[in-house]
């Protein structure tokens, strides 16, 4: 075998080599992807279990939440429309913040599709259309609010 051959085998090995690299390299990012979605969902799970304990062990709350589903709005005190505003405005940070990581995607179109649905219910109660009214959104998800809203209005489904 001649040393021209040989040069040739060597580069043939050479491009497998680089190629092999790059698939590792390529698993590598994908697992390295994967691992930082596990860890956003795991920190979105977290902080709403977070702001649903607080709100659970609020009797100021619950009293206000039980007024608005039998449609008792006149009957809530100023500290149970306090409590309410807060959380509604809790819930709507959430709502952005999952609109922002879809777009970036960072969040699966099912999870998305229940945040959807989730954001259609939230706005089904006057009381929270009045109180995150006029609140300053991206362009992108104040359009995904005003499509809820049309929804929660014209098709409730007593969520």
């Amino acid at each position: 075998m001649n040393i021209s051959k040989i040069g040739d085998w060597l580069q043939v090995a050479g491009m497998m080599g680089v190629m092999a690299s790059l698939i590792f390299v390529g698993l590598q990012l994908k697992q390295t992807q994967e691992i930082a979605l596990s860890s956003i969902y795991q920190e979105r799970a977290t902080a709403a279990t977070e702001n649903n304990a607080a709100f659970a062990n609020n009797p100021t709350y619950l009293s206000g939440a039980a007024k608005i589903r039998a449609n008792d709005i006149v009957s809530l005190t100023e500290q149970e429309k306090i409590a309410l505003e807060i959380q509604a405005g809790n819930e709507m940070i959430q709502f952005e913040n999952n609109h922002f990581q879809y777009e970036a995607g960072f969040l699966s179109d099912e999870h998305w599709q229940r945040n959807l649905d989730e954001l259609k219910c939230f706005y089904e109660l006057p009381f929270n259309r009045n109180v995150v009214s006029g609140w300053p959104f991206r362009a992108s998800f104040q359009a995904v609010i005003d499509v809820a809203i049309e929804q929660a209005i014209k098709n409730p489904s007593g969520c």
